[in-house]
């Protein structure tokens, strides 16, 4: 019979290779390439040898007599488990690599050596795989021997042909230990539930994990401490590559659960796989394969749930941590825990919402609906079920006596001699508490966006300060890093295309603003209220980030060197915010040590400001005993203080008597002359008409005109009646994300 394996084995490696090598490009399946064909069939041929039986080499214990290799065989037992594992580690890759083969450049050195090399060991090996499979069935003909002939002959072709055919990176020999820690990590991801328990035994003091000893303990700590890692090893990689990811994992624990199921397992119901957590198992690879996205909420909110309780209440008495049922049960409900978290922090679905939440719950109720039902059935017709423990006492008596109780109240159905019985109370009770405690995950998720948020907004920060550091090094080019970038634009204002979105709109606050303000002058800057006005101040003012174009104020660029800008500008604005326990005088002083003001030149400053708003008697009391008025003057002289190139004023005279606005326009007036920038935002209109010098108009997120006052008024249209006819030409709604995308923004 081996000359037979043989032969077909090799009969199939020439017909892989050759369909690979000469029909190349020609597909066969038009939907598919030939090589993910290939991929197709050998899944097929690998799922009956697997649904086949269980494997002798199972029940190996130790390596022990007990073997498929008889008292001798410790060697070949423990060269058939490496190689059985080695084999399984090489198929999940050759099922998966095609279909994902132009993202995994790390991977390709894999199938180009790894696998003809797994390949020709298996087919030198195969008498002795057959005998660890089936025993003593091997020495004759037996279809699953056959099956795994036709596996190793069709992998050995479609590895040689990647060995022959395959293009790997020029830098794949740099990087050989990044593709061996990509191997070995498939490799122990791939371990069958089987292979400790063969390889090691069960050990002379069988460690238990239960009840909360210090084995597991450690498991429960340890199922939190390895998530981490995994998310920070793959968060950087492209969307494709972090499915592939996934996908090999699920795909890896979805067999490895599924070694000891078989195809008699379909003919008795109550052997089925419908524990909750035994059904993540196969849904987390279905939808990660097929992106069924409305599937994969009921794991996140469900699956996860049932798998954390599991592993807090395992059900494992007496099962040592070595033993394969052990080993299984652990992967099983880790996997369903780890899987679905994963799935959601590395990107892969979009976060749920309260309506996938909803549906969640729904298709929960029908589950347990589903289970109710069969566990009441399969058990009246005498197969003992317990389907997500809800049909035996196991958690009641976890619970306690009170538990016991509730469960004693039962309803009970006859059918002829069949007898159904149902735990009414008990069983609503545990529906309840379950959809309680997914409440619960909703929270818990809802609080780990926020924590994730918040820490990605940081690390895109800091990556934005080393990219924006490096790049002004290089513009300086060998200059201070405290010089402007551009010292030819030294006093003046410059916007070049600065747009705003918030996240949270499909529209631009402000879309492709330009301005460049000489210094010595007064600029008025108009719009209706929502216009972005506040927009672009906040953003020249360093309160919010450019979404793109630039802003320079004298010279220093706003997103690149930020404080240097800061130190530029004086800000009041429409709001302000005191520390009103302090007195006036210390709170200018706090401003004046924050731009590095002269014990000097702040004393004379406020000297004179104090002089000028006639604060004589009030500078050095308590701001929480100032009037509106007195504290907007004060929020003026602490924007004054250290004398700022810009002066940014946004709606500087709400709240201010007559005498005190006729001074903050004199400041205004005496702080140009000095070769200055005062920018004024504002919605008296008369004022601006009466001491600025330039204005612009804006509209929507778009300014409309920028016009000195002296040519409004050189055509005999005063500027309210400009403002308006400007404002009332302007039809053109704000710029959406989509219009900016394709290019169709109207021209205003």
């Amino acid at each position: 019979m081996t000359i037979l394996y043989y032969i077909l084995s090799l009969l199939m490696a020439a017909g892989a290779f050759a369909l690979l090598y000469f029909v190349k490009d020609r597909r066969i399946i038009s939907k598919y390439s030939n090589k993910q064909l290939i991929a197709l069939v050998y899944g097929v041929l690998f799922f009956v040898r697997l649904m086949g039986g269980e494997m002798l080499i199972q029940d190996t214990v130790g390596l022990n007599v007990s073997s498929p290799f008889g008292p001798q065989g410790n060697l070949s037992a423990f060269l058939s488990v490496i190689l059985l594992w080695l084999i399984f580690t090489v198929q999940l890759v050759l099922v998966t690599f095609p279909f994902f083969e132009e993202h995994l450049e790390s991977v390709k050195p894999i199938v180009k050596f790894v696998l003809p090399a797994v390949y020709f060991l298996s087919l030198l090996a195969l008498p002795m795989l057959n005998r660890a499979m089936d025993g003593d069935l091997a020495d004759s003909f037996h279809w699953r021997s056959l099956i795994f002939a036709l596996e190793i002959g069709l992998g050995l072709g479609y590895s040689l042909y990647e060995l022959v055919s395959l293009r790997v990176s020029r830098k794949a020999p740099r990087e050989i230990l990044k593709v061996a820690a990509i191997f070995v990590g498939m490799f122990l991801i791939s371990l069958p539930v089987w292979a400790p328990q063969a390889i090691i035994g069960l050990g002379d003091h069988a460690i238990e994990i239960e009840d909360f000893n210090l084995y597991h303990r450690i498991a429960l700590y340890a199922s939190v401490a390895i998530a981490l890692p995994i998310h920070f090893l793959f968060y950087r990689c492209e969307y494709e590559q972090r499915r592939y990811a996934l996908i090999f994992i699920s795909m890896a624990t979805m067999i490895s659960f599924s070694f000891n199921y078989d195809f008699s397992t379909f003919i008795n119901m109550s052997d089925w796989p419908l524990h909750l957590c035994n059904t993540a198992m196969y849904i987390i690879p279905i939808v990660l394969i097929f992106k069924l996205d409305k599937l994969y909420y009921f794991t996140i909110f469900i699956n996860v749930l049932g798998a954390f309780f599991a592993m807090v209440m395992p059900d494992t008495d007496g099962i040592t941590l070595l033993e394969a049922s052990s080993f299984e049960f652990w992967i099983n409900h880790y996997m369903a825990f780890l899987l679905p978290i994963l799935i959601m922090s590395l990107g892969i679905f979009k976060r749920p919402k309260i309506k996938q939440f909803a549906y969640s719950l729904i298709a929960f109720f029908a589950y347990y609906v589903f289970v109710l039902v069969a566990n009441s059935v399969l058990t009246g017709l005498g197969n003992e079920t317990d389907f997500f423990f809800i049909n035996s006492d196991f958690i009641a008596d976890k619970l306690g006596e009170w538990a016991e109780r509730i469960r004693d109240i039962t309803f009970v159905y006859q059918y002829k001699e069949y007898q159904f019985v149902l735990y009414p109370v008990y069983q609503l009770l545990y529906f309840i508490v379950y959809i309680v405690l997914s409440f619960a995950m909703w929270f818990i998720y809802e609080q780990a966006f926020e924590i994730a948020d918040t820490y990605a907004i940081i690390m895109e920060r800091n990556r934005k300060i080393k990219a924006d550091r490096l790049a002004l090094e290089v513009h300086l080019a060998g200059r201070s890093m405290e010089e402007p970038m551009n010292p030819q634009n030294e006093g003046k204002l410059i916007l070049r295309d600065f747009s705003k979105r918030y996240s949270t709109s499909d529209v631009y606050a402000v879309y492709k603003a330009n301005l460049e303000i000489e210094g010595g002058q007064i600029f008025g800057f108009l719009g209706p209220n929502g216009a972005g006005k506040s927009t672009i101040i906040k953003s020249i003012v360093g309160i919010q980030t450019i979404t793109s174009g630039e802003i320079e104020v004298s010279g220093y660029d706003v997103d690149k060197q930020s404080v240097g800008a800061k130190m530029q500008i004086g800000f009041v604005p429409d709001h302000y915010a005191l520390y009103e326990n302090l007195t006036g005088r210390e709170y200018i002083n706090y401003i004046a040590d924050l731009y590095n003001v002269s014990r000097a030149d702040r004393n004379v400053r406020i000297k004179e400001y104090v002089e000028r708003f006639r604060l004589e008697g009030a500078i050095d009391n308590p701001m929480k005993t100032y009037s509106h008025g007195m504290k907007q003057k004060i929020t003026i002289m602490s924007a004054l203080v250290h004398n700022p190139k810009l002066w940014i004023l946004d709606e500087p005279l709400t709240g201010l008597d007559p005498e005190s606005i006729f001074q903050v326009k004199e400041c205004m007036k005496e702080h140009a002359r000095r070769g200055n920038i005062v920018f004024f935002s504002s919605h008296i209109i008369d004022v601006v008409e009466n001491i600025c010098d330039r204005i612009a108009i804006i509209r929507k997120g778009q300014i409309l005109t920028t016009k000195t006052v002296a040519e409004i008024k050189e055509s005999g249209i005063p500027l309210e009646q400009f403002y308006m006819e400007t404002i009332d030409g302007n039809t053109h709604p704000p710029v959406s994300v989509k219009e900016a995308e394709r290019g169709e923004v109207a021209t205003v």
